[in-house]
């Protein structure tokens, strides 16, 4: 059975999946990415008239912000936690580059007027054309390689991907795809089959809102706790219903604007350090330090000594608000570090794993 692997400009089909809504009638159209791989997968297999393929693996590359003012971080958390379901819930590989704002908002409207800052991504492409070719050149690792994109950009690297015997097939979205790409001729060699059109595949790929019941497990949460959402939290992730997740971003804000290190940003534009990265340490180990239980936050201290602010909804399934205690040790992400005398930002929050905690009690 033939092996394929799927990379997926991230950045670009996020950013042109509205075109889709267009065709399809709607402005909220979302793709179901867990079915996406499969339904490209079955269309290559028709075009080459097998059963199906043998998808080995599959690729997204996206961005996320950094540096970014702190009044922006639950969007932030949104999209950060969309690239945790996509490798936890769907298995992808997911590689992400950050974007320095500068301390800026992310949407332009939120800016100062005058103020024309442009965001600038880096490295998403440079990324997929570096694992396409990587794998490419690893016997066996795949026998034909299935890209999203739309971009120009890529067309060196499709051609120098079939130079070494690889068949390469390209998913794009009308009206947001090069034309070298859609040349029902071909005459730039760089795919092996017909342009697989996303248009076509919407019933296919499309995410379907439906309402659920869920039980809020806000411990301020007011009325019956079980409710109707569209909402389905990730693995670990704590639910939370629409009311309080909005009255949790507001209290969240307004105790970083106090607590947390804002990113400092040098007078020339260039930022001191990586604060703002989704991720600046993984896996860390502290104990819970203070806990304000009547605002929903609290500090944990790292073992360095260094302190980071969480709120409730930074703890993951396994730790409860209303029984966690200071002094519990615990693992969590950094999100931002402390700097001018202000605490840093933990995130993910967790329980230690049975076999460390055994360890550490030896």
């Amino acid at each position: 059975m033939p092996k394929l692997m799927l990379f997926v400009d991230g950045t670009w089909l996020y950013r042109n999946t509205p075109r889709l809504g267009e065709v399809y009638g709607t402005r909220d159209f979302h793709i179901h990415y867990g079915l996406l791989p499969k339904a490209l997968g079955d269309e290559v297999a028709r075009q080459l008239g097998i059963p199906e393929l043998d998808l080995v693996r599959t690729y997204l590359f996206g961005s996320y912000p950094a540096n970014y003012d702190l009044r922006d971080e639950e969007a932030v958390q949104r999209q950060l936690d969309f690239y945790a379901t996509l490798k936890e819930e769907y298995h992808y590989e997911v590689e992400t580059f950050p974007i320095d704002f500068r301390g800026r908002r992310l949407r332009r409207e939120d800016r100062l007027p005058g103020d024309r800052f442009e965001p600038k991504e880096k490295c998403v492409d440079i990324a997929l054309a570096t694992a396409l070719l990587y794998y490419a050149a690893i016997p066996y690792a795949y026998d034909l390689a299935l890209v999203v994109v739309g971009d120009r950009d890529y067309r060196p690297v499709l051609q120098h991907v079939r130079r070494m015997g690889k068949r390469v097939a390209i998913a794009s979205i009308q009206g947001c795809c090069s034309p070298e790409f859609s040349d029902p001729e071909d005459r730039l060699r760089v795919k092996d089959f017909d342009l697989i059109w996303l248009n076509d595949l919407i019933d296919r790929i499309e995410l379907k809102f439906e309402r659920h019941q869920r039980e809020c497990a806000s411990p301020l949460h007011v009325g019956d706790r079980k409710v109707w959402t569209t909402y389905h939290p990730r693995k670990r992730e704590q639910f939370f219903c629409e009311d309080c997740r909005k009255k949790f971003a507001m209290e969240k804000a307004a105790a970083q604007e106090t607590y947390v290190a804002a990113a400092p940003v040098a007078e020339n534009g260039h930022t001191y350090d990586s604060n703002g990265a989704p991720a600046l340490a993984t896996g860390c180990t502290g104990r819970v330090k203070k806990v304000v239980r009547e605002r929903g936050f609290g500090f944990v201290q790292r073992e360095d000594g260094q302190e980071y602010f969480f709120h409730l909804t930074d703890l993951e399934v396994g730790l409860n608000w209303e029984a966690l205690e200071e002094g519990r040790t615990v693992m969590f992400d950094v999100r931002r570090e402390p700097t001018g005398g202000k605490a840093g930002a933990a995130s993910h929050l967790h329980d230690i794993a049975p076999l460390e905690r055994a360890a550490g009690a030896n």
